[in-house]
């Protein structure tokens, strides 16, 4: 009787054993799934909850929002603007700010300034009758109660004359005299000359490639550029030299090489020249290419040539606001680029 009782205890005890085994493995499997959980939880709690970088507000107050804009990006800055409208300042200045110069932020804190929004009125000056490069000269150097002020120059148009020489101002708009806010542009109407009786080549060394490029297109010749880079900014987009002598007789098709500087931007503020660089691909055909750029300024072309695969397109172009650059193929469109200026 005792054998027997002690052979039930012994299988009763198999049977214990063999009906726990799979719960502790399961109780193992939850402690170890759990345990993981809560080491990528902690992980997550600790990143999400790190404390971000601490930066010091700078001197602000004073200065020009968009000489300042970049550098307030790179900090971490977020910056909420407030207008007041004013007369006696020029657009974009700070006046106040929050927090206060010397404060220590967060990286990624909000920055609150009290902007500028110019209320004065200019003059227009009257262009007309002078060449082109004096009328920009004139819109630069503006004069309203002691300060230098400017006005912008719209899209700059040529036609043939036979009356005015190339490159004369023949009409503007707004016209002389009307009264224009900081931000308007006057368009210009720029003689080409008598393109038939007296069609030589002008003299655009040292000039600004912007003012003179649809000059050059007028006359109906092909233009080239070779690009040149220089560390003086105040350089880019002046022409070295040209292939074509001044005052050389020029036909239909002619090509003319320019030798344009450029310097090569890290930033890139509202107007600049920019420069582009595309090689045709070689399963592109051959055709009449053309590189158009559209901004805040105007749609104009600024390359235009019979083209094939493998041949390279290089070329400085003058960018107002943000820029779209179009590649045509026999005025289709093959291949969209853009050139973005900062923090607009």
């Amino acid at each position: 009787m005792a054998d027997l009782e002690t052979k039930d205890n012994q299988q009763n005890k198999e049977v214990e054993f063999t009906y726990f085994k799979p719960i502790k493995r399961l109780l193992l499997i939850f402690f170890l799934g759990f345990s993981i959980y809560l080491f990528f939880s902690t992980m997550i709690l600790i990143f999400l909850t790190k404390s971000a970088p601490e930066v010091k507000v700078p001197e602000l107050v004073g200065k020009r929002f968009v000489d300042v804009s970049n550098g307030l990006s790179r900090k971490g800055f977020r910056t909420e603007l407030k207008f007041v409208d004013v007369y006696d300042l020029e657009d974009g200045i700070i006046l106040k700010q929050y927090p206060e110069s010397g404060t220590v932020s967060s990286e990624g804190s909000k920055l609150t300034l009290t902007v500028t929004r110019s209320k004065f009125y200019i003059d227009v000056p009257n262009l007309v009758g002078s060449p082109l490069p004096i009328a920009v000269n004139k819109l630069r150097n503006l004069h309203y109660q002691d300060k230098t002020v400017s006005l912008g120059t719209g899209v700059i148009s040529y036609i043939p004359s036979d009356k005015t020489a190339a490159n004369i101002v023949m009409d503007q708009y707004p016209p002389a005299g009307n009264k224009v806010g900081p931000e308007g542009k006057v368009n210009i109407l720029v003689s080409s000359g008598n393109i038939e009786a007296d069609n030589k080549m002008p003299n655009v060394q040292g000039q600004s490639l912007e003012l003179c490029f649809d000059l050059l297109m007028a006359k109906k010749l092909t233009v080239m550029q070779e690009v040149l880079k220089t560390d003086d900014i105040n350089k880019s987009g002046i022409i070295e030299s040209q292939s074509i002598a001044p005052d050389t007789p020029i036909k239909e098709g002619d090509i003319v090489t320019l030798k344009v500087n450029y310097y090569n931007l890290t930033e890139h503020p509202y107007a600049a020249y920019e420069y582009i660089d595309y090689t045709i691909p070689s399963d592109e055909e051959k055709g009449f290419y053309e590189v158009v750029i559209d901004d805040n300024k105007s749609r104009r072309v600024r390359f235009s040539a019979e083209a094939g695969p493998g041949q390279r397109i290089s070329l400085v172009f003058y960018r107002v606001g943000n820029a779209r650059i179009y590649i045509n193929r026999n005025k289709k469109n093959i291949r969209v680029m853009s050139s973005k200026a900062n923090d607009f």
